[in-house]
């Protein structure tokens, strides 16, 4: 002790900071936690921006690829500032169903008119295909294309179909009466759905001088419909309600089955898309409409319901289909 004093006393006399030093340590180590507080910070903060570019790179690529076309619904819903561009088609004949979710109708073949008319519209498009790569033929085949395939497809069709007008005839000006109309979509970048009518173009191929990217993008979406597939099974079930052309014989209306909204008249018919135990009412009762399989279809069995006899035809939903 008496040691201790001296050197303080030494200290105070010479002016020294030995006692002061001695006390510095705790502030020392303050200033360490300081700086590793910091340093703590500073790298919360740098991964905090890491994060942030991280999310800036996820958003869609700017080379119009078929990724973007898929991602841009999410970054819209994230970001909120790219919806206006990217914002689905209004309704309207020329639209497609509105997305599910995050999935997403890039493109399609389907056909309209003929000699049968549009008078069984539960057919299916020929070909759809979605943001994620999955591929549907006449509702019926499941395929699913990877990344880069997918990209490429929608690169080339958005090529082939970009400027060209809603509808083209063939070069030669000849038609063929009750021919289909052959009706390709495609998701351009800017997320418009451009459609494409041709007359015949199935049909007469080459030979219908059609404009050569014409030809090319009906031959690029066609040719998935020989891709190895396995049955396609929706979630949902869509179904046509309609008024038979005789109403002798009809059967009580199934259970669980629902009952039709329109009165018999020029609105007879009507569509639906239904799920879980609707679904298997409508699975059970109704008669499968399955053009893919090449086999004829049963008769329609005739129901009695609250608004008069009806008959049901039922396929599986496609993955964007609501109604």
């Amino acid at each position: 002790m008496k040691l201790t004093r001296w050197i303080c006393v030494l200290t105070l006399i010479f002016g020294a900071a030995a006692c002061s030093g001695t006390s510095s340590k705790p502030s020392a180590a303050g200033a360490s936690s300081s700086a590793a507080s910091s340093g703590t910070s500073s790298d919360s903060s740098a991964t905090s921006s890491a994060g942030g570019s991280s999310a800036s790179s996820s958003a869609a690529p700017s080379d119009g690829s078929a990724g973007s076309a898929g991602s841009s619904g999410a970054s819209a819903s994230a970001g909120g500032t790219s919806a206006g561009s990217r914002s689905a088609p209004s309704g309207g004949s020329s639209s497609p169903p509105a997305p599910s979710g995050s999935l997403q109708r890039v493109a399609e073949i389907r056909f309209e008119g003929g000699f049968a008319g549009n008078q069984l519209q539960l057919t299916p498009p020929k070909v759809v295909v979605y943001s994620d790569g999955t591929v549907v033929v006449d509702a019926g085949k499941r395929s699913t294309l990877n990344l880069p395939v997918l990209n490429g497809l929608v690169s080339t069709v958005r090529k082939d179909l970009g400027g060209m007008p809603a509808t083209v005839k063939p070069s030669d000006g000849r038609t063929i009466p009750d021919i289909p109309i052959t009706v390709l979509g495609i998701l351009q970048a800017d997320g418009t759905y451009q459609i494409v009518r041709a007359s015949g173009l199935q049909q007469l191929g080459q030979e219908g001088g059609y404009p050569a990217p014409l030809y090319d993008a009906f031959t690029k979406l066609n040719a998935l419909t020989t891709t190895p597939s396995t049955a396609y099974i929706g979630a949902n079930v869509r179904y046509q309600l309609q008024c038979p052309a005789t109403a002798t014989g009809a059967q009580p209306w199934p259970v669980g089955l629902p009952q039709p909204a329109n009165s018999a008249g020029a609105s007879c018919v009507e569509f639906h898309v239904a799920g879980g135990a609707a679904a298997t009412a409508v699975r059970t009762a109704c008669v499968p409409f399955m053009p893919q399989s090449g086999d004829a279809m049963k008769t329609p069995v005739p129901y009695q319901s609250a608004k008069g006899v009806r008959t049901c035809t039922w396929r599986y939903a496609l993955p964007d289909e609501t109604s």
